[in-house]
């Protein structure tokens, strides 16, 4: 039985789904490059560089003076309640959105966010992250979030909110991949035909929850063309563009089914295209400089499907006067 939903919930679910999975893919991202900050082996010229690029607001200046610095960055990325985008901001914001759609998730879901939130607001977090106890920690929280992602698999009704919250997480995790593929590329001046070592992409591939399948699929050098047919072409890896969008195609076509309007046809039409602009790119004959326009023609088109969708559904328009240069939108 098919049974309505207000905008105002499914927004809340919507929102839920997306702070979730952006804080999951900035702890991925922090956990990484911290334990390979150890490795002095690395030659890392970048350090946190890409993490505070993409979900910070801190200066080009500021940047360069902390992205060495592990102490600061920890505690900036994990428990700085002046950090719009920290751990602890994104987990209260996930918590007063599942407050508010909390007659339409899981009594469990509820609970575990509830626990979460409890944990990032321990008052002796902060002082413990500057101790031996700071890689324990991130390994709890990656845990705590994998198993949210497990809870809301398994207890989730397959309605309505269930294609809000997967269009919201999937939405996210697509500019997350796209954003960290050009935080990698750009350095190297997209350079497809390049010699870069396993060394230099471990980082991305392990911040998109993918070594392990790089490792398993492809073999021996060169490495820059294979990493972006696993990142962006390959059908079977779960942080890739193309599975992501097909995703979001999914359950764009299940809220759409019964709306008739011309805007609702419109944005399924312009989502269509772009998902063909992916589907449809020879990787093997790819340029470098299809490739760099590639990633910024899907990051700017998704930036204003995301504004298009929430002023369709939600009725309100998102700040985005510069959605392409804006990595970190909230509603």
């Amino acid at each position: 039985m098919e049974v309505n939903m207000l905008s105002r919930v499914a927004d809340g679910i919507y929102w839920l789904s997306r702070y979730m999975e952006r804080t999951h893919g900035m702890l991925l991202t922090l956990n990484t490059l911290y334990n390979m900050s150890f490795d002095q082996e690395t030659n890392d010229y970048q350090g946190y560089k890409p993490l505070l690029q993409y979900y910070t607001d801190l200066s080009a200046e500021e940047i360069e003076k902390v992205q060495f610095d592990s102490n600061y960055v920890l505690k900036y990325i994990i428990c700085d309640a002046n950090n719009n985008n920290s751990v602890k901001s994104l987990i209260t914001r996930s918590r007063e959105n599942a407050r508010g759609a909390q007659d339409k998730i899981t009594k469990e879901l509820w609970e575990h966010i509830n626990s979460m939130y409890h944990y990032i607001n321990d008052c002796e977090l902060p002082d413990r992250l500057e101790t031996a106890e700071a890689m324990e920690i991130l390994s709890k929280m990656n845990k705590d979030f994998l198993m949210y992602n497990g809870i809301i698999h398994v207890t989730m009704p397959r309605g309505i909110g269930w294609n809000f919250s997967s269009l919201g997480k999937n939405l996210e995790r697509c500019l997350q991949t796209l954003t960290f593929t050009q935080a990698y590329y750009r350095p190297i001046a997209f350079d497809l035909d390049g010699t870069e070592d396993l060394l230099y992409w471990r980082k991305l591939l392990l911040s998109l929850s993918g070594y392990e399948l790089y490792m398993k699929s492809y073999s021996n050098i060169p490495h820059n063309r294979k990493v972006v047919q696993q990142v962006i072409f390959n059908k079977d890896f779960a942080h890739s563009l193309i599975y992501t969008l097909g995703l979001i195609e999914i359950h764009l076509n299940s809220l759409f089914k019964d709306n008739h309007l011309s805007e609702a046809r419109t944005m399924r039409n312009h989502f269509g295209r772009l998902k063909s602009a992916v589907e449809f790119t020879d990787y093997h004959h790819m340029t470098n400089e299809q490739l760099e326009s590639l990633l910024e023609d899907t990051i700017s088109q998704l930036y204003i499907f995301s504004a298009d969708f929430s002023k369709l559904f939600f009725s309100y328009t998102l700040d985005s006067s510069d959605k392409c240069n804006t990595p970190y939108l909230f509603k």
